[in-house]
């Protein structure tokens, strides 16, 4: 069964990162998107400056991309200064984690998720329904899985 959704991060809630709360104030907000998709997961993370550093690991491989703001992202001990445009990704168990210390602005990080990750999709679907009433499933379109393109004769890209 094959599912797709379609929306717009901009109507999604900001939640604050348990892991990354200073005192009272989250440094880092996140929302969580293409939590249907099978072998992907996006989030985008509005990281603010002294934000608590991290270093973790996981299973999935990343690609870590900053649209606003800056950051250094550290990864096996590395670090690579990420601007606007810039990305890095991270292999499946390499260990790595974020500063973000002297932006102007919040730096703004879009992370993908190959495969998907239910410990970070089941937490924030729980979290929408709890805070806002959203179900998140109840918007997801199921289609059969396809073994062969439905038209022959579209080019097929490998």
């Amino acid at each position: 069964m094959a599912k797709l959704m379609y929306g717009n991060w901009n109507d999604l809630p900001w939640r604050g990162m348990e892991t990354k709360k200073v005192g009272d104030e989250y440094k880092v907000h996140q929302v969580v998107f293409c939590m249907e998709a099978a072998n992907l997961l996006c989030t985008l993370g509005e990281c603010l400056n002294g934000m608590p550093e991290t270093p973790h690991n996981h299973p999935h491989e990343q690609i870590a991309l900053v649209i606003q703001g800056e950051c250094d992202y550290i990864v096996d001990g590395i670090p690579y200064r990420l601007t606007p445009g810039c990305w890095v990704n991270i292999p499946p168990h390499y260990e790595h984690y974020s500063r973000v210390y002297r932006t102007k602005e919040p730096c703004l990080q879009m992370d993908l998720f190959c495969p998907n990750r239910p410990s970070t999709t089941e937490p924030y679907k729980k979290w929408m329904k709890e805070e806002y009433d959203i179900d998140w499933d109840a918007g997801v379109k199921i289609l059969p899985d396809l073994t062969e393109p439905k038209n022959p004769n579209l080019e097929v890209r490998l």
